[in-house]
C-alpha cells in the first residue's frame, strides 16, 4: 500500500506546511521539489518560456521501498554490495525469473518533474516461495544521496507478477556532469536474496542555469588599478557567452533616493533589459550605446564564473549586490540612513540598518525568476567598513552569523524547493580575508584591535555559519602583487582575478561531486 502527496508551488509563493499530512505516514521519502524549463539563447540571453515547480513527497508503508535485506543479525544487507545473478535487467535460477525494464537502459533527468517508471516483472518455477520482496538501490553509495525509488508493490503476493519501478533525481547542491549510474533490483523471500539484476542509468544534468550571489563592499565590487579591465577576445577579462548576469543599476543616489527603492525591482535592475553578458564592472549596467561597459576596473566575479564552467553543463548567472564603504555598522559617508547589510533591524547604535540586505534579497529574487535557475552559492566580501569602531567589530561575528542565515533562509525557493533554504541549507557561503598590503601610500598593518577582530572573524568562519569557508588573501598584496583604486585596501587586478580561481576552490571543497 502507498501514500503519496503531491505538493505544487510557484516561485516566492508562501508554502504550506506539509507537517500534519507527513506526520500520518509511517515512512517518509523526499524528493526535492524539481523544475521543467525551456530556454532559448539570443544574443547571449537567456529567456524563460515555461517554469514549473513540482514538490513530490512519497511515503512507503509495508516496504513500498527497500534498499537493504534484513539477514537475521544486526547488520542489513546492503543490496550494492551484493553478487548479481544477471545483467542488463535480466536475471534467473532455478525458482524465479526476474526482468526490469526491456534491458536498454534508462535515461534520468536530473530535475524533471516526472518520474521514469521501469516495469518489473516475475516468473516464478518449481519452489519458489508464495510473497516475493522486491527492493532496488543505487550500486555507487557516494550517488544515492539525490535519488528517490518507489515500487508501485514491493511485495508481491502468490497471484502476482508484475510491479512499476519509479525513479526521480532531485537537483543536487553542486551541479553535475553528464553521467552513468548502477540500478541493482533485487528479489528476495523477505530474508534472503534470490537474485539481483543491474541496469544502466544515463543522467543527465538539469538544464536550469546557476545562479551566484555577490555580496559585500568595494573589494567584492571591484575597485583595482584604473585601466587595468583586460576584456579584448582572449584576454582574462573577456566575457563568455555561457556567463550572464543581472543587469542591475548602480550603486548611486539617482536609483536609490529612498529606503523603498532598495525593494523596488524597478530601481534594482533594469527591467526592459534585465538580463546581460556578464562584464566587468559587473556592478554597472549595460550600456546598449556601447554594447558593453566603458568601465575599466574589475573584481573577483567574472574570474571565479569562468572556473565554475567547469563544473556545470549549465549557464552561470551572477547576481552583482555588493556597495562599496559600507557593513554592518553605520559609517559617515554612507548616503542614506539604513545602508547597511544587517539582516534586522539592531538597537546598538553603532551599528546600520538593513538596506543592502534588503536589495541582496529582492536582487536574488528577480534573477531566480527571470532565469529559473538554481541558488549555487554566495560570496562574500567585506569587513573594513566594520574595522572603525571596535563595538561593530565585537558584534560582527553575530551580524554576519545572522546575514548568512538569513540570505539562505529568505531568498525565494528555487527549483530546488524549501529543502534547499533554511539557516543551515547546502548553499555554500564564502568569505575573503582583508587585504595586508603596503605600497608608497600607505600600509596597511599592523591591524588595530578592531580590524584584527573583524579579520579573525572571517578565518573562523568555518566554526561560525554552517557550509562555510574563506578564501586567505595574505599574499595578494606588494610586492608580487599590486594595490588597487585609492589604496592597499583594495587589491588589484591581478590579485582579484587569483581571488576568484580561490573562491571557485572554497565553493566545491565544500560540497561532494555526486
Amino acid at each position: 500500500m502507498r501514500f503519496i502527496v503531491i505538493w505544487s508551488y510557484t516561485a516566492g509563493r508562501r508554502a504550506l506546511s506539509l507537517d500534519p499530512i507527513i506526520g500520518t505516514l509511517r515512512t517518509v521519502s523526499t524528493v526535492a521539489p524539481l523544475a521543467s524549463i525551456r530556454l532559448f539563447r539570443a544574443r547571449h540571453l537567456v529567456r524563460v518560456l515555461t517554469v514549473a515547480g513540482l514538490l513530490t513527497v512519497l511515503a512507503a508503508c509495508d516496504s513500498d521501498l527497500r534498499t537493504d535485506i534484513d539477514n537475521g543479525n544486526d547488520t542489513p544487507v546492503d543490496l550494492g554490495n551484493l553478487p548479481l545473478s544477471g545483467a542488463n535487467g535480466s536475471a534467473s535460477n532455478e525458482q524465479l525469473s526476474l526482468q526490469v525494464g526491456n534491458g536498454a537502459g534508462i535515461t534520468l533527468q536530473e530535475g524533471a518533474s516526472n518520474p521514469i517508471r521501469v516495469p518489473i516483472s516475475i516468473e516464478r518455477k518449481s519452489g519458489a516461495p508464495a510473497s516475493i520482496q522486491l527492493s532496488a538501490v543505487i550500486q555507487e553509495a557516494d550517488k544515492r544521496k539525490y535519488t528517490a525509488l518507489t515500487f508501485s508493490d514491493a511485495t508481491l503476493g502468490a497471484s502476482e507478477t508484475s510491479s512499476t519501478l519509479s525513479l526521480q533525481l532531485a537537483i543536487a547542491a553542486r551541479p553535475i556532469q553528464p553521467q552513468s549510474r548502477t540500478l541493482i533490483v533485487t528479489a528476495s523471500d523477505g530474508a534472503t536474496p534470490l537474485l539481483s539484476t543491474a541496469i544502466d542509468i544515463s543522467v543527465s544534468p538539469t538544464e536550469l542555469p546557476d545562479v551566484y550571489l555577490l555580496v559585500g563592499q568595494s573589494n567584492m565590487v571591484g575597485f583595482s588599478e584604473d585601466n587595468s579591465k583586460r576584456a579584448a577576445a582572449g584576454e582574462p577579462d573577456a566575457p563568455d557567452d555561457r556567463i550572464l548576469q543581472l543587469n542591475v543599476t548602480g550603486n548611486d543616489r539617482s536609483h536609490y533616493a529612498t529606503a523603498a527603492d532598495f525593494t523596488d525591482p524597478a530601481s534594482n535592475h533594469v527591467t526592459g533589459m534585465p538580463l546581460t553578458p556578464a562584464l566587468d564592472p559587473l556592478h554597472d549596467g549595460f550600456d546598449t550605446t556601447l554594447g558593453g561597459k566603458s568601465g575599466q576596473r574589475i573584481g573577483p566575479g567574472l574570474s571565479f564564473a569562468k572556473l565554475a564552467l567547469n563544473d556545470t553543463s549549465a549557464d552561470i548567472y551572477l547576481v552583482p549586490a555588493a556597495w562599496a564603504d559600507t557593513g554592518f555598522c553605520k559609517r559617515d559617508s554612507n548616503p542614506l540612513p539604513g545602508l547597511g547589510w544587517n539582516a534586522t533591524p539592531k538597537n546598538n547604535s553603532a551599528l546600520s540598518g538593513t538596506l543592502l540586505y534588503d536589495r541582496a534579497v529582492q536582487r536574488a529574487n528577480i534573477a531566480l525568476t527571470e532565469t529559473g535557475g538554481v541558488l549555487r552559492g554566495i560570496l562574500w566580501h567585506q569587513g573594513e567598513a566594520d574595522s572603525d569602531d571596535l563595538a561593530c567589530a565585537q558584534a560582527y561575528a553575530d551580524n554576519l552569523s545572522e546575514l548568512a542565515s538569513a540570505l539562505r533562509t529568505n531568498i525565494q525557493p528555487d527549483a530546488r524547493g524549501t529543502t534547499a533554504r533554511g539557516a543551515s541549507a547546502d548553499v555554500p557561503f564564502i568569505v575573503g580575508t582583508l587585504s595586508r598590503g603596503s605600497d608608497v601610500r600607505g600600509d596597511l598593518l599592523p591591524f588595530g584591535e578592531a580590524k584584527q577582530l573583524v579579520d579573525d572573524t572571517l578565518r573562523d568562519v568555518a566554526s561560525l555559519i554552517p557550509l562555510s569557508d574563506v578564501v586567505i588573501n595574505d599574499d595578494l598584496v606588494p610586492p608580487g602583487y599590486a594595490c588597487g583604486e585609492g589604496s592597499c585596501i583594495h587589491f588589484g587586478a591581478l590579485a582579484y582575478r587569483e581571488m576568484g580561481r580561490r573562491y571557485y576552490q572554497a565553493i566545491t571543497g565544500l560540497l561532494p561531486e555526486n
